[in-house]
């Protein structure tokens, strides 16, 4: 199996456990619950982020590497996650305090030492990752999301709350990171050189703002919901969005762990770069723009069913979040193309435009409704998006045409999904909710394949060819042209 075969397995096993899951937890615990935890992470993952600095990265894009530079990245980063997790702990009662949720007082502590055994596990998978070494990184996945997810459940069931949610985050980071060191031979010497840290910092502060700001993208909902509203507003507005990031993830992370390293491998070498560019962004597409869509075609029936008649009033919100990730596929694999050109700047600019326009919609219209706040992402989501496209093309030299071929896989997701409203319309008063979903699904299985062959048979055969390895694909995907 290919980097991208493993990578996919783990990523569809993992996020199949997490579904069911999530699915057991919706019907457990209450919104509150899932606010408080979303709040946590949404600060535990900022502060990761600031803990790595961009180290990992450094690791994987650098053409040769010296002992001393592994032992480096591994204790700066140790000691800065360690330093955060502290602070963290130290200043839980007076974040608890800002936000008005008591509980975070007593969770903010626990998961800071996620963030420690993370960063313990960050230097063997950048190795891992760097060596293209994609078996041993599935398994570690799905062995942390199963072990993970069994503990959740559990102890939801037994009435354990928010702590079923916090339990889950924190055995997941532990496992992860103790099958990790398993799978490599390096072991941490006490080395630190002062020379290595400057080289370091150079390129990983500039990834470091670019990280940041994404996070203030990706977390400002949680933030803004959180300080105007309540936690059980944001528990809300995660469960609606939840779902849709479960399979927006499922399609992302399979390409996108491979992309980074293996465009830095092909930088050299413009055509194939952006032939692995556009494939990329094609390939995400297959999976994610029927799932999606047909998501946001059924949750009306789909939220409810799945997770109860509690959470009814959050499906709309999952209609256009939907939409929403849909059209975000254009711009998941950005980030991994300037990293592989080293045009670091470009991306911090173009990711500091969106990150602003996002912020100020959120802000402004969060206390109109969660349905409002969904409506005016999808719209900054389309607006920003040919920004984005030019920028690339400029700087970069991503040319448009590499568009094209997703463009189409998109087309044939949207007329196979655009059936579904209108088989609904015959099916809704002789049949029961589920059995509607079952042949709803059906139909888009049968239909999307055949319009996938008539419109976008190109990612078809570069998929075929994938399988045996970069190289292949890529003439697959010249020869198609």
């Amino acid at each position: 199996m290919t980097g991208a075969a493993w990578t996919a397995a783990q990523a569809w096993s993992a996020r199949a456990m997490s579904a069911a899951t999530f699915i057991v937890l919706g019907r457990t615990l209450a919104p509150e619950d899932f606010g408080v935890v979303a709040l946590a992470f949404a600060i535990i993952l900022v502060l990761t982020t600031i803990g790595d600095s961009g180290l990992a990265n450094y690791l994987v894009r650098q053409p040769d590497l010296e002992d001393d530079t592994i032992d480096t990245v591994f204790w700066v980063g140790l000691g800065l996650a360690g330093g955060l997790a502290v602070a963290l702990a130290l200043g839980a009662g007076s974040v608890a305090s800002l936000f008005d949720s008591p509980a975070l007082a007593d969770v903010l502590p626990v998961l800071a030492l996620s963030m420690v055994v993370t960063a313990t596990g960050s230097v063997p998978a950048a190795l891992m990752r760097r060596d293209l070494r994609f078996k041993p990184l599935a398994l570690r996945g799905s062995a942390a999301t199963l072990v993970g997810s069994v503990v959740a459940v559990v102890a939801a069931l037994a009435g354990a709350g928010v702590w079923a949610l916090v339990a889950q985050y924190v055995v997941a980071a532990a496992v992860s990171t103790i099958v990790v060191w398993f799978a490599v031979t390096w072991r941490p010497r006490a080395v630190v050189r002062r020379e290595r840290v400057r080289e370091m910092f150079a390129f990983g502060l500039k990834l470091l703002s670019i990280d940041l700001m994404t996070q203030s993208r990706d977390r400002s909902e949680d933030f803004v919901l959180a300080g105007l509203y309540s936690t059980t507003t944001l528990g809300f507005w995660t469960v609606a969005s939840r779902l849709v990031r479960l399979v927006q993830e499922s399609g992302t992370q399979v390409i996108n762990a491979v992309a980074t390293p293996t465009f830095a491998k092909v930088q050299s070498d413009p055509g194939r770069l952006f032939r692995g560019y556009e494939l990329a962004m094609a390939a995400s597409g297959v999976l994610l723009f029927p799932t999606l869509l047909f998501m946001a075609v059924t949750a009306e029936d789909l939220i409810p069913f799945v997770f109860g008649e509690q959470w009814a009033t959050t499906a709309q919100v999952a209609q256009v979040t939907a939409v929403t990730a849909a059209v975000g596929v254009f711009s998941y694999f950005d980030r991994s193309l300037c990293v592989a050109v080293n045009k670091l700047r470009a991306e911090m600019i173009l990711t500091g435009f969106i990150v602003a326009t996002h912020v100020a919609v959120v802000i402004l219209v969060a206390p109109f409704g969660l349905r409002e706040l969904a409506w005016a992402l999808l719209v900054r989501q389309c607006v920003t998006f040919p920004v984005r496209q030019v920028v690339l093309h400029r700087v970069v030299g991503a040319p448009y045409h590499c568009l094209l071929l997703p463009l189409r896989v998109l087309a044939a997701a949207v007329v196979a999904c655009a059936v579904v409203p209108a088989l609904n319309l015959v099916l809704a008063d002789g049949y029961s909710t589920f059995l509607t979903l079952i042949l709803d699904a059906a139909i888009v299985a049968l239909l999307y394949p055949l319009l996938l062959v008539l419109l976008a048979r190109d990612v078809l055969g570069a998929a075929r060819a994938a399988r045996r390895g970069p190289t292949a694909a890529s003439s697959r995907a010249t020869s198609a042209r």
